[in-house]
């Protein structure tokens, strides 16, 4: 228990580290745009900590034993999946649009 928790938080401030490439790369070159980039940025990693949890479920030879399995079979016995889809894409664009507009 003790290793696979050293090595969840290893993964995860190296997730951190690597969606934070960007910003670190506009902040040493003094991008004028900086800002809007540090802004983006959170939107990068629970992007990437979305995929990396898509993946590992794909991956696994498991099948409704994980927390997001059950999530989704559940959302499909409501008929609730496409509307969820729509409400986490316009989450996206509206708070890519507020980040940008400021």
């Amino acid at each position: 228990m003790h290793d696979r928790l050293g090595l969840a938080t290893v993964a995860l401030v190296g997730i951190i580290v690597f969606v934070s490439i960007p910003l670190l790369i506009a902040v040493v070159r003094q991008h004028p745009e900086q800002r809007t980039i540090m802004r983006l940025t959170p939107f990068a990693l629970v992007s990437f900590v979305l995929w990396a949890a898509l993946f590992a479920w794909a991956a696994s030879d498991k099948r409704d034993d994980g927390v997001i399995a059950q999530y989704v079979a559940r959302l499909r016995h409501r008929n609730l999946m496409p509307a969820i889809i729509v409400i986490l894409i316009g989450i996206g664009v509206i708070g890519s649009a507020v980040t940008l507009l400021r």
